[in-house]
């Protein structure tokens, strides 16, 4: 996932926290207990920092060698 997806993820995560049923018309679905909700957020805040270590990691420097023959 990248990142703004992550932090999408995650404020859906905050508000689903704060409310603990959703009905629309005649439906209603409750929401999961704030422990596995709490878990949840925790594993995409751990998937958030590994996209900002890796977004901001140093890449590789790679070197490039020639040879030549007979002429160069």
């Amino acid at each position: 996932m990248t990142l703004p997806e992550l932090e999408a993820q995650r404020e859906a995560l905050l508000a689903a926290l704060s409310a603990d049923s959703v009905s629309f018309g005649d439906r209603s679905m409750r929401q999961r207990s704030p422990e596995q909700i709490r878990t949840a957020l925790q594993q995409v805040d751990a998937e958030i920092a590994k996209a900002k270590a890796a977004a901001v990691a140093t890449p590789r420097s790679r070197v490039i060698r020639v040879y030549t023959e007979k002429g160069f």
